[in-house]
């Protein structure tokens, strides 16, 4: 569809929209009694309340009323006899009521009795005046906002998460879905997003379709990447948000691109600040997870005040400290091999389930050339040119050689087969499951009245300093590291050393070998003796903003500039220099590195138990940074009007906006890893674009784009109560559009619609449809070309070179994978429709329930991604037995009587590919009962079910798919497209429930999180299905009491636990065993928390 078809398709959208205002019938006024249930209690949450049940919006001053208390208002009743009861208790008058919005100003003092001259009368200060806008709508008090599906997780739900962090609190939502951005994660190292850092993926489909807001206006992302579906992905980090602060988070599950722009697919997550609180409150709290040495302390300080002059300020600060905690600490952690915990399944002998790395100690080699024949003593040794290290002690494996030195020896081949598993170097023990963490927060809010016009402003500040472990690395087959003829340890070495003597490290009786000796790659090997990585990671981001807003002949508007920045040094320690690990390996003197001395006898997967010098080891240690920033800079200006005119419904609600800002990005790379120091291997004179050892090459990238958008909405009321049509209390439309031009794209413009239907008795329905995009990303857009190294089987040169081959070999392959400056937005089409149901028969000594469910619909369009190294090799065979290939595949010119050569490198380029079909259904529950002998309780369930995930292949997928079929590509596997419901992160059913009781000071909530079974992928199908990982289940309890009298009055004691029953997460064929992106690591956590508001 072209631009000027989808501006036609909006304006004839519009024009039948107006057409309905016109046609609707006359407005009859009265005044209408309804059922009100309002508990005694705090005048604000009252008069909120009251304004949550007529429908109407409720300006007050939030100052005077704070602190006051308001009787019980049940029963029927008309809506001025209800508020006038509150008010009164509140010491508030009614200023001013247009039937829509009811505005209420401090009563008048009384005044004294002057005794003498110049006594004057007290002047009436300017009150705190609390407008709430709804995440979906840019119209203040907006009615239309009923017709959105949103979830507010309130400060009570907050509380009985026991969060602590962003990561924490938003997991809570079920509609969340997977957190990709996490500390689980194996993968990526240095291109990986590390550090105190967690994603948003509302309905999991995928990083970076969840538009996050703070206070109502965009948060700068995270600078590091990651890559998710093989393309690099960005995140608001949530961990810089501070959490001590927030007053609710308002969870729009609706498309809203109409609204806010790019992003808003899956909905918007808006985080608001408690920006009115005043007095000072002070808490610490301390945890712990049991049986771990992992433990915790958060101090957190909430003030607020209103100067002399009118100013109000607030300020949030946090600090958060935390130990590491390790991978040993968990048994399902502990090892890389799972294999015991799945005894008694079809998947007990599953080697999947084994994660322990062929990169260990006992290295395997590859001679130069691999058709070197060494015999010693008349035996072959290898035949292949193959070698690896083995202990004696392995009699199962056997020894190819007499003893190398002590109790090893040379065995062929490398140590993939069964009797040589045991060899194979279990990494977990050197990682951390999380890292330790040092994490600051702080924020302020300023607002000063001129007149008419309200000065505000933002500043906020984040810092975060992580430590993290992480195994050594190992080479790179995509950078291979040779080890010189006349290496001091060669075993193949020289029979006689530069000063002349007999060289004690050449194998006896050799034969097959030059006198010279003969060099060799390393294929397998870790230099384990070396320690392991450390990493740090400093966070910083700050925010500022400053606006005007007021009123102008009924006319709202609201202007401000904003600038974020955020950076990210990552900095790992205890790396390896290729070119020097090179130059220790082949020093000719026995300060050389050793590499074939083998690791521990006692445990073969363990640590190095034959070190090397440390003086040697130092002569190759280095330390490795990447730098990223991001930055964001906005200018907008709204206006809105709740009245813009009347129609027989009510006033049509109406509000516009513009907005321009400018984003960047920065990804500065280690001179080791960009291409400024590049690795030559001198044994093959080659040179290869990374010198750390275990880390791909990626070049430096700067990117940045300006985005001017526009954007109008309004809201239209149909019809309204006093029409008195049967089973239409109320019908009311929101409609809106927005058009954004990006500088590196062109223009974007999408619509939406949305109606709300009163019926009545309590129930309303409502739907919505619109259109909405997401933009490809800076690094998408500008990435010259990261290199990844990927283990791959190259089908081509198996089958053709060996077509009688019983099973092919994988090997690493480089990838290159390349921003495309033609990439177009995902677009993407949402829909919506449920039901509110608010049962009005229940007596309103029975408290209020509320019913919600809502299904809804995502189709996505052009979803960016690219075609993966597996399908480039799988094309590019099925394309040579068509007598042509696939040019993304690069390859080195046959050797010998191979007619196919050796893949150099695969080309991939990010491009708009295959479409997705999403849908699901909502459901939540609410329920209040307040007022009882036994106390106040309250109950919110919530719980989303995927209903459709397909995801549909490419053009070429689908080709690859048809020849999988008709037997053209045996044993290759196409499984980026299908349905995708239960893999992986994308589980059926996700659910909550929280539950809170008061009683005077004391009170208790309990909160349960579900997330049913989900396959694990990473497992081998057996009888066609995944391993099934079981439905996991946690409840978290607290309990609190808060004193009223005396020297601890305004102080509350609050003691928790989080996942009390202990509940490990589901074992998985992960490196650590479990899925990092559904389930947490921490079990069974206690917590005490210690607060004091003065």
């Amino acid at each position: 569809m072209t631009i000027n078809t989808r501006r036609r398709a909006v304006r004839g959208f519009l024009m039948a929209s107006a057409a309905v205002m016109v046609l609707a019938g006359p407005a009859l006024a009265q005044d209408a009694r309804r059922t009100f249930n309002i508990p005694a209690g705090d005048a604000v949450t009252a008069l909120q309340a009251f304004a949550k049940q007529s429908g109407k919006q409720v300006l007050f001053p939030f100052e005077a009323a704070s602190g006051k208390q308001t009787p019980a208002v049940t029963g029927d009743l008309a809506d001025a006899d209800a508020l006038g009861r509150l008010a009164k208790a509140a010491g508030l008058v009614v200023q001013s009521d247009d039937g829509k919005t009811i505005t209420l100003r401090q009563a008048p003092a009384e005044r004294p009795q002057s005794s003498g001259a110049g006594a004057g009368a007290t002047s009436e200060e300017a009150q705190i005046v609390e407008a709430v806008i709804v995440v979906g709508s840019q119209i203040e008090g907006a009615r239309t906002t009923g017709a959105l599906p949103v979830t507010v997780v309130g400060e009570q739900d907050i509380i009985a998460t026991g969060a602590v962090s962003g990561d924490e609190l938003f997991r809570s939502i079920p509609q969340a879905g997977d957190v990709q951005f996490q500390e689980a994660r194996t993968t990526g190292n240095l291109n990986d997003a590390r550090g105190d850092v967690a994603s948003l993926n509302l309905r999991s489909l995928g990083t970076g379709n969840t538009l996050a807001l703070l206070n109502g206006r965009r948060a700068v992302l995270a600078p590091g990447t990651q890559t998710e579906n093989l393309v690099p992905v960005q995140t608001v980090n949530t961990n810089a948000f501070p959490v001590a602060g927030i007053r609710r988070v308002e969870v729009l599950l609706d498309g809203a691109a109409a609204i806010y722009g790019t992003d808003a697919v899956a909905g918007v997550v808006n985080t608001v600040l408690d920006t009115k609180f005043r007095g000072l409150r002070v808490e610490g709290q301390v945890g712990g997870s049991e049986g771990t040495s992992y433990r915790e302390g958060t101090f957190n300080v909430k003030a607020g005040t209103r100067l002399e002059d009118g100013t109000r300020l607030t300020f949030f600060g946090s600090y958060t400290a935390r130990s590491r905690l390790m991978a040993s600490e968990r048994d399902y952690s502990a090892s890389e091999d799972h294999r015991a915990a799945m005894a008694g399944t079809a998947w007990a002998n599953d080697t999947a389930f084994d994660n322990r790395s062929t990169s260990s100690p006992w290295g395997a080699f590859t001679l130069i050339p691999a058709t070197t024949a060494p015999r010693q003593n008349g035996v072959a040794l290898t035949t292949t040119g193959v070698f690896h290290i083995e202990p004696v002690s392995n009699t199962a494996a056997g020894c190819s050689s007499a003893t190398l030195t002590g109790d090893i020896c040379i065995r062929a081949g490398v140590i993939t087969g069964a009797n040589s598993r045991v060899l194979r170097y279990d990494e977990n023990p050197q990682r951390s499951l999380k890292g330790g963490l040092e994490r600051t927060n702080l924020f302020s809010t300023v607002e000063h009245d001129f007149g008419e016009i309200t000065a505000y402003g933002e500043v906020g500040y984040y810092h975060a300093l992580f430590t993290g472990n992480r195994e050594q690395s190992a080479p790179l087959s995509t950078a291979p590291i040779s080890i010189a003829a006349n290496a001091y340890w060669n075993p193949f070495g020289p029979t006689t050393l530069a000063s002349g003597a007999v060289n004690p490290n050449r194998l006896s009786g050799l034969t097959g070998v030059a006198t010279t000796g003969v060099a060799m790659n390393i294929t397998n090997y870790r230099p384990v003796d070396a320690g392991g990585r450390t990493y740090t990671v400093t966070d910083d981001s700050y925010r500022l903003l400053g606006g005007l807003k007021g009123d102008w002949n009924g006319w709202k508007w609201d202007s401000a500039l904003l600038y974020s920045q955020a950076r990210t040094k990552d900095m790992t320690h205890n790396a390896i220099s290729n070119t020097r690990f090179q130059a220790a390996l082949n020093r000719t003197d026995a300060s050389a590195y050793n590499p074939f001395n083998g690791g521990s006898l006692t445990n073969y997967s363990g640590a190095d138990a034959t070190p090397n010098s440390q003086d040697t080891i130092n002569s190759f240690l280095i330390n490795v940074y990447r730098i990223s920033e991001t930055s964001l800079a906005l200018a907008d200006f709204k206006v809105s009007k709740k009245d813009l005119f009347q129609l027989p419904g009510g006033d049509v609600g109406f509000a516009a906006g513009v907005e321009v800002r400018r984003e960047t990005y920065d990804d500065n790379r280690d001179s080791r890893l960009d291409g400024t120091i590049k690795y030559t291997n001198t044994v093959t004179g080659l040179t290869y674009a990374t010198d750390v050892m275990g880390a791909s090459g990626s070049p430096d990238v700067s990117a940045d784009r300006t985005i001017a958008s526009a954007f109008f909405e309004l809201a239209v009321p149909v019809i309204s109560p006093e029409m008195n049509i049967p089973f239409v209390e109320e019908i009311s439309l929101q409609i809106a559009a927005r058009d954004e031009h990006y500088s590196d794209f062109g223009n974007v413009l999408k619509p939406k619609g949305a109606i709300l239907w009163t019926v009545g008795q309590g129930l309303s329905l409502r739907g919505s449809v619109s259109q909405s995009f997401r933009a490809p990303n800076l690094p998408q857009f500008y990435s010259e070309g990261a290199s990844v190294s990927n283990t791959r089987t190259d089908w081509a040169a198996c089958r053709i070179n060996t077509p009688t081959a019983a099973t092919c070999p994988s090997a690493s392959t480089i990838e290159i994978r390349s921003g495309n400056d033609n990439l177009k937005p995902e677009e993407v089409d949402n829909a919506s429709v449920g039901f509110v149901y608010q049962p009005r028969f229940i007596p309103v000594e029975y408290g209020k329930l509320t019913l919600t469910t809502d299904f809804w619909s995502i189709r996505q369009k052009g979803v960016i991604g690219i075609l993966g190294g597996a399908n480039q090799i799988a094309l590019d065979w099925l394309l040579r037995q068509q007598g042509s290939s696939n040019p993304n595949v690069v390859r080195d010119a046959p050797v010998g009587t191979n007619t196919v050569g050796a893949i150099s490198a695969i080309n991939d380029t990010y491009m708009n590919l295959q479409p997705r079909m999403v849908q699901g259904v909502d459901f939540s529950l609410s329920y209040d009962l307040d007022d009882t002998a036994w106390g106040d309780f309250a109950l919110n369930l919530n719980v989303a079910k995927l209903l459709k995930f397909d995801q549909s292949p490419s053009a070429t997928e689908a080709l690859l798919q048809q020849a999988v079929a008709a037997g053209k590509l045996p044993g290759v596997t196409v499984t980026s497209a299908g349905n995708q419901i239960g893999l992986g992160g994308a589980p059926e059913f996700r659910g909550s429930a929280s539950m809170t009781w008061r009683k005077d000071g004391w009170g208790a909530g309990a909160f349960v999180n579900y997330i049913s079974e989900v396959y694990d992928t990473g497992s081998t199908l057996t009888g066609g299905e995944y391993y099934q990982m079981p439905p996991w289940i946690t409840v978290s309890l607290y309990g609190q009491y808060a004193f009223k009298e005396g020297r601890l009055d305004g102080s509350t004691v609050r003691v928790g636990v989080r996942n009390i029953a202990d509940k490990d997460p589901p074992v998985s064929s992960n490196n650590f065993g479990y899925y990092g992106s559904l389930y947490n690591a921490t079990g069974r956590y206690w917590y005490m928390n210690f607060s004091k508001r003065f």
